[in-house]
Formats: structure tokens, sequence, C-alpha cells
């Protein structure tokens, strides 16, 4: 072997070793600031579910009515119904890893003056602003995803972004009625407001992406096309919409169908339905891993007919109790799965990066007002057939629908994709 053959072997393998070490560098990069991504959600969906553990408490301390509970719980789940797509563009031409601080920022402040309020009035007030914060972090972080690149990494981590909210809603419930037995209500409130403050300073760490201008849209298309690009987004909320309402409404019924069908007690069932849907996790992750490695988003999509088929079971009264938890998870796992491709599939449903964050806007509106309806229409058609059987054919319906409305929001590739190929 030449001398000069040997210097250019050695080139090459440090020119190799180099390319690697970059790629090594950059994969930790985009680890680090999706952790911290996911862990802005992940405290923000806490928001949802810390009130749960200490209702009982609240009723007792501020002289509280079973509605007013209720409304203090549910409260940020309305404001997301009401405000998503007003919210987005309203946030729009701000810089969103600003907006994601003081989206935790104004949640952290709101939960300690929640912490040490002594009304109702006071503590809706701060319930209200707290979910004015949620609304904004839950609408940027996915828009900063976004702006770390693409490829398989960014849809894996789409993906598994989708596992933010039940995630935060299993950490609240479980840390809410830990602390709160250990510290009272207000220490846990507390505590759960400077962690999310703690959050929102780890977050300051994010790299600057700038605000989307009004006037960024498709190039030829004037104001007036901004409505029907938002078509496919439309459609992806809607059927988003259906596949969160449904298992809200599962995890809803399926205690007091546990306590009358199979006897079970009420603290019992309630940790059995948290347990299943704290289990149907796995499908966000089973869902990223299939995406990574090129599953279509449209197939995995079909995967929401599972949830009518295990609803069926699961509320079918025989079987024993065996198989209605088992169809349960069925029911939790397939949700998950698909809210999951959901979240993936946000950059397929809009025709320009500027509609990135309507279409997050839409997907969390939609996806409240499933979450907000469906309980108490399932409910009522439980009572109007006089059986749990009803639950099945409620389900199958919503999600037929919901499947159709998926597809059709990604029929086509996207309007950035669309130029690409193009200008190839």
């Amino acid at each position: 072997m030449t001398d000069e053959t040997e210097v250019a072997r050695r080139g090459a393998g440090m020119g190799s070793t180099s390319e690697e070490l970059a790629e090594k560098r950059e994969a930790r990069a985009f680890r680090w600031k999706f952790f911290l991504i996911y862990l802005a959600g992940l405290f923000a969906a806490t928001s949802m579910g810390k009130m749960t553990p200490i209702s009982v408490a609240l009723r007792e301390d501020l002289s509280l009515s079973l509605a007013q509970v209720a409304l203090l719980t549910s409260l940020v789940t309305a404001v997301a119904a009401a405000l998503g797509l007003f919210v987005s563009y309203l946030i729009r031409p701000l810089p969103p890893h600003r907006m994601l601080v003081a989206g935790l920022v104004v949640m952290g402040l709101a939960g300690l003056f929640c912490a040490r309020t002594d009304s109702f009035g006071a503590m809706l007030g701060g319930r209200l602003v707290e979910s004015v914060g949620y609304v904004v972090v839950v609408i940027v972080a996915p828009v900063l995803l976004f702006s770390l690149g693409d490829g398989k990494r960014l849809t894996g981590a789409l993906a598994i972004w989708g596992t933010f909210m039940p995630v935060g809603l299993a950490l609240g419930s479980f840390a809410g009625g830990v602390l709160s037995a250990w510290l009272d209500w207000r220490g846990w409130l507390t505590v759960a407001a400077g962690a999310t403050l703690v959050v929102a300073l780890l977050t300051t760490r994010l790299p600057a992406v700038p605000g989307t201008r009004e006037d960024a849209r498709p190039s030829g298309e004037g104001r007036s096309a901004a409505v029907r690009r938002l078509g496919r987004p439309l459609a992806l909320g809607a059927g988003f919409a259906t596949i969160s309402g449904s298992i809200v409404a599962t995890v809803t019924l399926y205690p007091p169908y546990l306590h009358e069908e199979f006897g079970l007690s009420t603290e019992s069932a309630g940790t059995l339905t948290g347990v299943v849907s704290l289990a149907g996790v796995a499908g966000g992750f089973l869902a990223s891993w299939l995406l990574v490695r090129g599953a279509g988003v449209k197939y995995l999509f079909v995967v929401a007919l599972l949830m009518p088929a295990g609803a069926f079971a699961a509320f079918a009264g025989t079987g024993g109790l065996g198989v209605s938890v088992g169809s349960a998870l069925v029911v939790a796992l397939a949700n998950e799965l698909v809210v999951a491709t959901v979240f993936a599939a946000v950059p397929l449903a809009v025709r320009a990066t500027a509609d990135l964050g309507a279409a997050n806007g839409l997907v969390a509106q939609f996806g409240s007002v499933g979450a907000l309806a469906m309980p108490p229409l399932v409910g009522l058609a439980v009572t109007a057939a006089d059986g749990w059987w009803a639950v099945g054919p409620c389900l199958l319906a919503v999600c037929v629908a919901g499947l159709v409305l998926l597809q059709i929001a990604v029929r086509q590739p996207s309007y950035e994709n669309r130029r690409v190929k193009e200008a190839a």
C-alpha cells in the first residue's frame, strides 16, 4: 500500500468519523429539545388532572357544591373547546419559544393564586387564567417540534408527543392523591405550580423560533384562500374529536358499569379504570415505532375501529371481569395509537407551514369539544336504551364517521411536499 493510499484511507475514515460524531451530536440535541417540549406539555396536562384528587377537600374547605367542583375540574377543557382556533391566530405572529415559556409562567402563577384563594369566584378566575396558559402551551409546543427538523425522527417525536395528555392526567391524579394527603390541597397546588414554573425556566433553553407573519401563505394565493386551506385541518380536528370523545366517554362510564355489573367498590372501579387508561399510553409509543418504520398514517387510522369493537365486549355484561377489562384495554390502546397518529399527521393536513399553528388550534379545540360532548351523549343513549350495551353502537357510529374524516384529512400530499415534487 502506497503512502498516498494510506493517507487517503485515513482521511476517509476521519471524514466518516466526523460525520458520525456530527450525527450523534444532532441526535442528542434533538432528544434534549424534544424532552423539554414534551415536559412542557406534560406539566400543562397535569392541570386537568390535579383537581380530581382534592375535590372532596375543596368541597369541605370552600363550601362548594358538586357542580362547582366539577366546573373547576373541567374548565381547562371548556376553554380549549371555546378558544383553541382563536388563540392560535392571536399568537401566530409571536415567537413560539417565548409563548411556550409565557404559557407555562401564566399557568404557574395562576396555580399559586388558586392555592391561596378562599372563595369559589377567585378559584374560578384563577383556573380560567390557568386554562388560557394551557391552551397556549398545547398550540405552540407542536409548532416548536416542527421547527426541530423533518424526516422519521420528527414523525416519531410527533407521535410520542400525542401521549402527553394521558401521561399528564395520570401524573396529576397520582401525585395529587399522594401529596395532598401529606401537604393538604393547598400544599399540592403550590407544589404543582412551582414545578410548572421550573419547567418554564428550563424551556428558556430552547432555541429561538420566529413567529409566522400574517402574509405568510402559499405563493399566488390571497387571503380569501385561507378558509379553503383549512378544509383538511378541519377534517383532521373533527375526526380527532370523535376519537378523544370516545375514550373520555369510555373512562367516564366504565367505573359505574364495573360497580353495577361486577359489584366492585367505587374506589376499586375508579382505580382499575385509571390503570387501564394509563396502560393505553403504550399505544402512542407503538404508533411512534410504526411510523418511524414507514407505516402509513391512513392505515394506522383504521385502528380506530378497534375502539367500538372493544367497547362492545367491555360493556356486554358477559364473559366476566377479565374479558371486560381486557376489552377496555383494547379501547385504550387503540385510542392512544390513533391520537398519536393524528398529531404526526398534522403536517400532512396543512397546505402551508403558516397554517401549522391554526391546525394545532383546531385539533386542540375539536378534541376538547369531543371530550365535553361525548360522555353526556353516550350516557343519554345508555339511559334511553336501558342498558350498558348501547355504548358499543354509539362508539361504532362516531368512530366510523371519524375514520372517514381522518382519511379525508390526509388523502393528498401536503402543499410543501407538492412544491418539492414540482421543483424536482
